[in-house]
């Protein structure tokens, strides 16, 4: 039997469809069901997860899309745990991790590869990347399979705590940090996805800026990126021991006429 293959037109429409499902899931997610997360995750993983036996939707329609990084600074240096795409907040019901869902003072846009493993979680015994929450929660927790075990490190992140903060009470967080993540990433995916239908103009090099962790490879090496942050002896003694992976800074304005930070 001869195998049919998609054309652009085909892909395209599987792309769109994917992206109304991360938006209906979103609505209801907002509105208090945060397990809709798995439904965001699963059409993530199909759009942008690569395996070795299918590519994703971003491969087969050879999108050059740059996508946004909108967390705050990883810092491997730091004695505390880290969560970068996330707040804490306290309200009646008690705290609860809360995603980033406006564009912060300090937004970098960057090629996939580098976006998609940019560490966002680090609970000082593992670290976790956006394609690392994108998979566990679409592989095993209810995304397109329920797993009757979770990961060791992952359900550490989700049912134990890992990341190590309580309230005056000893209350750990009432929600689930990688459900929260989730929204947050397609809060970027989908911003990401605004700025490609802009459209890129013109960008120039950004001169005089200092490197920063931001990243680790499948190997598990640090990968630096040329920023405008200075950076600490600690830090510095950290991923001196991995191999250096160098970007160029640019800025990038779109044909609105914005301008934002682009790593390359």
């Amino acid at each position: 039997m001869v195998k049919y293959k998609l054309n652009k037109d085909e892909l395209r429409e599987h792309f769109n469809d994917q992206l109304l499902d991360i938006e209906e899931a979103i609505k209801k997610f907002d509105n208090g069901n945060e397990k809709k997360a798995r439904q965001i995750a699963l059409a993530l993983r199909i759009i942008c997860h690569d395996t070795q036996n299918s590519k994703s939707l971003l491969k087969q329609l050879n999108l050059n899309i740059f996508f946004l990084s909108n967390n705050g600074l990883y810092t491997p240096s730091n004695l505390l745990s880290s969560w970068t795409l996330l707040q804490i907040e306290f309200g009646p019901e008690g705290m609860s991790y809360k995603p980033n869902l406006e564009l912060s003072q300090r937004v970098f846009f960057s090629k996939f590869d580098d976006w998609w493993n940019e560490i966002i979680f680090d609970d000082k015994t593992n670290v976790f990347t956006r394609k690392d929450i994108v998979s566990y929660v679409a592989n095993q927790d209810g995304g397109a399979h329920v797993d009757p075990y979770l990961n060791e490190k992952y359900a550490k992140l989700v049912k134990h705590n890992s990341l190590g903060w309580e309230d005056e009470n000893g209350t750990a967080p009432n929600n689930n940090p990688a459900y929260q993540a989730i929204r947050a990433i397609a809060y970027e995916f989908l911003t990401s996805i605004q700025y490609f239908n802009v459209g890129y103009s013109t960008r120039k090099k950004r001169k005089n800026t200092h490197f920063e962790v931001r990243f680790k490879d499948k190997n598990s090496r640090y990968k630096w990126s040329n920023t405008e942050m200075t950076f600490s002896p600690e830090t510095e003694d950290i991923i001196s021991k991995d191999k250096q992976e160098d970007r160029v800074l640019y800025i990038q304005e779109f044909k609105n006429g914005d301008k934002k930070e682009l790593y390359l």
